[in-house]
């Protein structure tokens, strides 16, 4: 499996407008600390790409193969929600929303693509 490059849309505090971001996660070697990813290469100076470390985290998936769409994430992102509410153990994290993981090339054929909406959980109190 490769790495995924990893799609979220931001909305601003106001509801007003929506941005896409795009992560591409980095080799392990890369997550130990601040200190070891400031070793990583440099994006380019203008380029509007960052380093950044994220948290980890517990998420609830689901994987789903094919060309994905907005329509088939917005389908799979829903059923995700769904489940959890039904689910007795896990509640969204306030404030989260649905990620979207690709893990293949543009020439994958749609029967080998693996993609997951995911979006981050804790225990129910």
């Amino acid at each position: 499996m490769t790495t995924p490059v990893l799609m979220n849309t931001i909305t601003s505090s106001d509801g007003s407008k929506e941005e896409k971001e795009m992560s591409f996660v980095l080799p392990s070697d890369y997550w130990k600390d601040d200190a070891v990813l400031s070793l990583a290469p440099r994006p380019l100076e203008g380029s509007g790409v960052t380093l950044k470390r994220l948290k980890g985290s517990e998420r609830a998936v689901i994987m789903f193969g094919g060309y994905t769409s907005k329509k088939l994430t917005d389908q799979q992102s829903k059923m995700l929600l769904r489940e959890l509410e039904k689910d007795g153990k896990w509640q969204v994290v306030d404030g989260e929303s649905v990620s979207l993981a690709q893990y293949n090339d543009p020439f994958t054929p749609p029967w080998k693509r693996l993609n997951e909406v995911s979006i981050e959980v804790r225990p129910k109190q």
